[in-house]
């Protein structure tokens, strides 16, 4: 028979009192540091919800990279230092400017004789118009004196051809008539003459007969004389007909010399187009003079800006090549910070917003307020493109671009391009008179004409 054990009752070891007052401090510390934490925490979030925070932002100027302007050459002089503070048209340096000054040499040359040529052709030219006119106006006189010859060579012509017409026919009648008498009285004297041996005239009778017998054959000769010499005057019209071809020739050739004298206006379009020609090689050769003394003066490099020297890349004796940068020179006036936020953080960032800018280097705050945004993202100036059509693409946030230009009065001597900084951008609806006038001060700085005398010396560059 088993004996029966009494059942053994197990007992909970007493806490201790200190560990529940333990727990009730603790409870009530949590308790207060909620209390205490939670505004805070509230202005946490809402410090966060009302404001852009970034550290991928930076101090930034314009840099202006000086290089020489369409010349080439050795240094022969620098005159400016690393860290030197330069004004605009200050000289930084010194290219070797003889064979410039050859080429101006030469471009003067070019020029004297251009325009030694223009003079003469303008000489030429007006010696032209003046001699045409003359010219014409006495060829058209010389066409009309032929003309006059011609018409009284024809009158001549008609007159001595009616003249030795009318006289020949006039001989000729007369030759007639002597020889109509000749025969009657040579008839009368052989008729008297046998008569008169006859003893049937007298003598008397026979001797008038005879008389007048021999004066027919004189009146014969003289009528035959006259024949001739009307004959003869066939001579004179023969010459002037040739008279009258010459006067008709002289015609033609005086027209011809109208028309020569006529085309010699062409000359003179012809000369004045030569002096155009002229004028315009002085021109070119202009051109390429202020080329030349253009080029000379580019040998001496001067500064575009007033700023400081941050970088000199070439040194005395070095030659250098037109287009390469040979000096970096920074205007400390366009300072200015580039925040490249998250595009998920863009919402509420306007022109106008009001920026925190701490410098990492210093620790110093400035002020700032938001001049634009860029409207493109830093990716799409990445020098591998985005490919996101081969099936592998991961999502990264991008980030834009936001310009803050830095308020003026504050201490900025000791902030250096280039810096990191940490910029915080309060939200808002922005302020567009504000950017408007920022905008136009910030054209002002990039385009103003600096005549402020030089703060260095133009031949040391030594700061002051």
């Amino acid at each position: 028979m088993s004996q029966s054990q009494p059942p053994t009752s197990q007992q909970t070891p007493p806490k201790p009192r200190g560990t529940h007052w333990a727990r009730v401090a603790g409870l009530m510390l949590l308790a207060g540091l909620a209390g205490v934490l939670a505004p805070m925490g509230t202005r946490f979030v809402e410090f966060r919800s009302g404001h852009s925070i970034t550290d991928d932002a930076f101090l930034e100027t314009q840099m202006v990279h000086v290089a020489p302007d369409g010349v080439s050459g050795r240094i022969i002089r620098v005159a400016v230092r690393e860290d030197d503070r330069v004004t605009k048209g200050q000289l930084l340096l010194e290219i070797d400017p003889e064979p410039y000054e050859d080429q101006v040499a030469s471009a003067e040359a070019k020029l004297r004789v251009a325009e030694t040529e223009v003079t003469r052709q303008e000489i030429g030219l007006e010696k032209l118009r003046k001699e045409v006119p003359l010219s014409i106006a006495l060829a058209r006189q010389t066409v009309l004196l032929a003309q006059a010859e011609q018409n009284k060579m024809e009158k001549v012509l008609k007159l001595t051809g009616e003249e030795i017409a009318g006289t020949i026919s006039e001989s000729e009648a007369l030759l007639g008539v002597a020889q109509a008498n000749r025969t009657l009285a040579q008839l009368e004297f052989d008729r008297f003459n046998n008569l008169y041996q006859d003893n049937a005239a007298t003598l008397r009778r026979t001797q008038e007969v005879n008389r007048t017998n021999e004066t027919t054959k004189a009146e014969l000769r003289l009528a035959e004389a006259k024949r001739d010499k009307a004959s003869a005057g066939r001579t004179q019209v023969e010459i002037a007909r040739k008279d009258y071809e010459a006067a008709i020739t002289a015609t033609e050739k005086a027209k011809i010399s109208l028309a020569l004298a006529e085309t010699q206006t062409d000359t003179i379009r012809e000369a004045e187009q030569m002096l155009a020609t002229r004028r315009q090689a002085v021109t070119e050769a202009r051109t390429l003079l202020h080329t030349a003394r253009r080029h000379l003066e580019n040998t001496k490099v001067v500064s575009p800006i007033s700023g400081v020297v941050v970088k000199r890349m070439k040194n005395t004796g070095d030659h250098v090549t037109m287009g390469l940068p040979l000096v970096t020179v920074f205007d400390p006036d366009l300072l200015y910070v580039t925040a490249n936020l998250e595009e998920t953080r863009m919402r509420g960032v306007n022109p106008g917003n009001t920026a925190e800018v701490r410098v990492d280097a210093t620790g110093q705050s400035v002020r700032g307020r938001v001049l634009w945004l860029n409207r493109s993202t830093g990716a799409e100036f990445s020098l591998l493109p985005r490919n996101v059509v081969t099936g592998e693409f991961t999502k990264v946030v991008q980030r834009v671009p936001v310009r803050i230009m830095l308020d003026p009065g504050q201490d900025l001597a000791d902030l250096r391009a280039g810096y990191s900084t940490r910029v915080t951008i309060a939200h808002g609806p922005g302020d567009p008179h504000w950017t408007k006038s920022a905008l136009a001060e910030s054209r002002r700085l990039d385009t103003r004409f600096d005549d402020e005398p030089a703060k260095a010396g133009p031949e040391t560059g030594k700061k002051p």
